[in-house]
């Protein structure tokens, strides 16, 4: 079920007016759908409200949140271009959410992924995938082409390098968030607009990624609050369509803009 969104604040609303007296060119993240999917009692509705604070309302419709787990998805949200992996640096999908992520992809084999995955992690970064970034991983062509969430993609966002504790790690959420959507749309604008092109970043994928599914990142074994998670996903959103649409001001950058643009970022750090 979708979480309960709050009233945004004054500041969102005046940050939300700015942004429509500056006009929005080409619309972010065009035509690419998020389900923020979680089990717990608490992320959810922390999405919820975190969505409804920060992200524009001009494109809010595009995410939704769902409370369950990924082997009782039905429907429409069932199916997927990618999936995103939100745990360690040298793709091992085989404790957490990507144990379930591992086993909705290739239930007859749930090793497939990881190998999947550390092959793409050594061919990028020979092994070793910095926590914060984010690397598709092509599904097309493999032993997994044929899963039953029609999913092309993984993504690998790792918010770790080994599982322990990242609380430390004070913006590690909104640095994977901002990661996973810079590489799906730079994935989705090198493929055009041929429905059937598959000559995206990576090679041999499955074409535009239109719809994600993922989970929060490092509030697990992370030990990450909710809270946090939710802010920091829905602030980079909101500061990803930012810079998307305000190229002047993200490509010459004044400090005092940067230190303006980090202030509810670093608000969230002890929450």
């Amino acid at each position: 079920m979708t979480g309960p969104f709050d009233d945004p604040p004054p500041a969102y609303n005046a940050w939300q007016s700015q942004a429509n007296r500056a006009g929005f060119g080409p619309e972010p993240l065009e035509g690419i759908t998020f389900i923020f999917l979680d089990s717990s009692a608490t992320l959810p509705p922390e999405w919820g409200r975190a969505l409804r604070q920060h992200v524009p309302e001009t494109i809010r419709e595009q995410f939704t949140v769902v409370h369950g787990r990924l082997n009782q998805l039905s429907g429409a949200n069932s199916k997927f271009d990618c999936i995103v992996s939100p745990a360690n640096s040298h793709g091992r999908l085989d404790g957490g959410f990507d144990y379930h992520l591992s086993r909705a992809i290739s239930p007859s084999d749930p090793s497939l992924p990881t190998k999947l995955a550390q092959a793409q992690v050594y061919k990028q970064w020979k092994g070793y995938q910095p926590p914060g970034t984010c690397t598709l991983v092509p599904l097309q062509n493999t032993p997994c082409s044929s899963n039953t969430h029609n999913c092309t993609y993984i993504a690998l966002c790792p918010s770790m390098r080994v599982p322990s504790p990242v609380a430390w790690n004070r913006e590690i959420v909104y640095n994977c968030m901002w990661s996973l959507l810079v590489t799906i749309d730079a994935h989705n604008q090198s493929i055009g607009s041929g429905a059937n092109n598959t000559n995206g970043t990576n090679g041999g994928g499955g074409g535009k990624i239109k719809k994600v599914l993922m989970t929060g990142f490092g509030t697990g074994t992370g030990g990450i609050s909710p809270q946090k998670c939710a802010q920091q996903m829905a602030l980079a959103v909101r500061d990803y369509v930012d810079a998307s649409t305000h190229e002047e001001k993200w490509s010459k950058m004044s400090m005092q803009e940067a230190f303006e643009i980090a202030k509810d970022c670093r608000q969230t750090h002890h929450i």
